[in-house]
């Protein structure tokens, strides 16, 4: 009995659909009729149809809109990274012109001392060639034979002018032209043997500029590259650190770069540019001591050489400061850690307070 009620129940309720079915489709005949749909109801299927179409179209515009702000916020980043870099290369070519015109001016100094290196380098090239002299000249060895065979040729050159003076009037413009040309030919002569020596000369000086430039450079270097490697362990409190001193260019070193490596306690060796900043702050400590090492100054001013430096290292750089001062010079540092100037032999402090400058000093003694 209740499934034949269920059914019956279901059969009105299909038969109440339909005829608001048939009831929508009577009211909305004349619409459906206009825009070309069998009844109302495909009408609302194809709308729910097209507001999916347009929602997923929508979702995908807010997608794509999303990803282009993305790509335009990389590009603007990239375009600013482009700018800093064209500032940065256009300081340096601003720097490379003014370097460029230093070196012109070194370069016009440098040129008659280049010009007279010169002269001598193609006296030096000049070969003479004897074969078109004659058998009889070929065969004089001897300074002696030379002067006499010349004072003969002397002798027979004046008894031909006295020929010709006897025989014709003499052109007097014509032997004036000839001491005119003998003159100038002397000159050009002694202007060039003075050249020569003058070359001789600047070239001997260069040499022993150049000789004495490398020995001082080279008595530097050797000294430094010795004492930075021993600093450097002290300074680590670390004997498997290293520091090491290459010239780029071992003949001439002084022309040209020299490359500074550091090698950090427990860590492999890398490039100088991808150590840590305190790591970079020790490497740089040990090349100035070492510097220091071969021509000691009387004192030192350091400005806040401990600022990227942590606790332990702080420890360290300050103990080796201490031992320096009390070893071979004064120390001046400036410091805004209390780890660092703690070990201080003295200590003066700055504080500015309602326009008034106070200055407070400590003496460990």
């Amino acid at each position: 009995m209740l499934n034949k009620g269920l059914l019956q129940r279901a059969e009105k309720i299909e038969e109440f659909q339909k005829k608001i079915n048939e009831i929508e489709d009577a009211v909305f005949q004349e619409f459906c009729e206009e825009i070309g749909v069998e009844n109302i109801n495909v009408f609302e299927q194809e709308r729910v149809k097209q507001q999916e179409e347009t929602d997923r179209k929508r979702l995908e515009f807010e997608n794509q809109k999303t990803r282009l702000s993305i790509q335009l916020d990389y590009s603007h980043e990239q375009l600013q990274k482009l700018a800093n870099k064209i500032s940065m290369l256009k300081e340096t070519v601003h720097k490379d012109e003014s370097e460029i015109v230093r070196l012109k001016k070194l370069g016009t100094e440098a040129e008659s001392t280049e010009a007279t290196a010169d002269i001598y380098e193609r006296e030096r090239a000049i070969h003479i060639d004897y074969s078109s002299l004659i058998d009889d000249l070929k065969d004089l060895q001897s300074d002696k034979e030379i002067e006499a065979h010349l004072t003969q040729l002397q002798q027979q050159v004046i008894a031909k002018e006295n020929v010709i003076f006897k025989t014709s009037a003499p052109n007097l413009r014509a032997l004036e032209k000839l001491q005119t040309a003998k003159d100038k030919f002397e000159e050009s002569v002694n202007a060039f043997e003075a050249s020569r020596r003058e070359a001789k000369i600047c070239r001997q000086e260069f040499e022993q500029m150049k000789k004495r430039r490398f020995e001082r450079f080279s008595q530097c270097f050797e000294h430094v590259s010795v004492a930075i490697d021993q600093i450097y362990k002290k300074l680590c409190r670390n004997s498997s650190a290293q520091a090491f001193l290459s010239p780029e260019n071992p003949e001439e070193p002084y022309l040209e770069g020299i490359s500074y490596n550091c090698v950090a306690p427990g860590k492999r060796f890398m490039p100088m540019d991808n150590l840590s900043g305190g790591e970079k702050s020790v490497a740089a400590l040990a090349l100035v001591f070492a510097i220091h090492s071969f021509r000691p100054a009387p004192f030192f001013i350091l400005d806040e050489v401990d600022a990227a430096l942590d606790n332990s290292n702080i420890g360290k750089v300050s103990s080796f400061i201490k031992e320096q001062a009390q070893e071979q010079c004064q120390m001046i540092v400036i410091s805004l850690k209390e780890e660092f100037y703690s070990r201080a032999d003295a200590l003066i402090g700055v504080c500015p307070e309602v326009q008034i400058l106070f200055l407070l000093s400590f003496h460990s003694n």
